[in-house]
């Protein structure tokens, strides 16, 4: 009785530490923003997966809506420094960036340090 007694606390603390070490990363995700006031595009709706590989982030991005450029983005980079994260993309013959923040399920920031970004994560 006491072996089984004490394999079962030893059982349960090795599960919560594994438990503890398998905490969610509040970045990867995927998260539902906007750009608004684009030049001759007004407000573009955007859908970004975030995912982590090894020590560094990954990124897709993809234009929703009806928007003139719908479709999805070329990601050149993606960087996170200081708490923020940076995308470098390529879209319709231009070099752009992004700079996002992600407090909990919401997403903000901007594009090209001129166009304000604003969404929220995606329930999965």
């Amino acid at each position: 009785m006491k072996k089984i007694l004490s394999l079962s606390i030893l059982f349960l603390i090795t599960s919560c530490g594994v438990l503890k070490n398998t905490a969610k990363d509040p970045y990867v995700g995927t998260f539902d923003f906007t750009i608004f006031e684009v030049d001759n595009f007004g407000d573009i709706p955007v859908k970004l997966t975030l995912n982590k590989e090894g020590e560094g982030y990954t990124s897709q991005m993809e234009v929703t809506g009806d928007s003139q450029g719908s479709g999805p983005l070329e990601i050149n980079s993606t960087t996170f420094e200081n708490g923020v994260m940076t995308i470098e993309a390529y879209t319709s013959g231009y070099d752009i960036y992004f700079e996002l923040t992600v407090e909990g399920d919401e997403i903000s920031g901007s594009m090209m340090g001129m166009f304000e970004v604003e969404g929220t994560r995606v329930k999965e």
